[in-house]
């Protein structure tokens, strides 16, 4: 009887001590994003990463001269002066139309719930913001234009 009591009591100890171990808790699965959810700031980082890039464009425009002014120097310049800066113009012009469509993109994304939203809102002042910056390249870029067709110069490489 002592060597059923002392196995028993073996057993009990065994099941105690040995047999619950302590459940560590699982760390929280990593949050999918959605389609909808962007990191805090990608929208600022975004253009400010293209506005960076269009002012490498912009270092030769000049959008503080006006039309008259730029068509006078225009007049003056060789044809491939005309179509070296044309295609700088063309180029911001291009890098201002893609970011746009990004902005677009993004605008599609957005629930039908939340167009009126505060995100909403920004993307369309966004876009504002870029159609204004747009007009004035593409009137000096019409000048270029007009002044390599004056001068017999050939403009199907330089439409946008």
């Amino acid at each position: 009887m002592k060597t059923r009591l002392l196995l028993t009591l073996l057993f009990a100890a065994i099941v105690i001590l040995g047999g619950c171990k302590k459940e560590e808790p699982q760390p929280a699965p990593p949050k999918l994003p959605t389609e909808n959810t962007e990191p805090a700031g990608s929208m600022d980082a975004l253009k400010e990463a293209v506005t960076e890039k269009v002012s490498e464009f912009t270092k030769d425009i000049d959008l503080e001269k006006t039309v008259a002014d730029l068509k006078a120097e225009a007049a003056e310049m060789s044809l491939d002066d005309l179509k070296a800066v044309a295609e700088k113009y063309k180029d911001a012009i291009a890098d201002k139309s893609a970011m746009i469509d990004k902005i677009m993109e993004k605008q599609k994304d957005i629930p039908v719930l939340e167009k009126a939203g505060e995100e909403a809102q920004k993307l369309m002042n966004e876009l504002k913001e870029l159609n204004e910056a747009i007009k004035p390249l593409t009137d000096r870029f019409q000048v270029y234009l007009d002044a390599i067709k004056a001068k017999g110069g050939d403009i199907s490489t330089l439409k946008p």
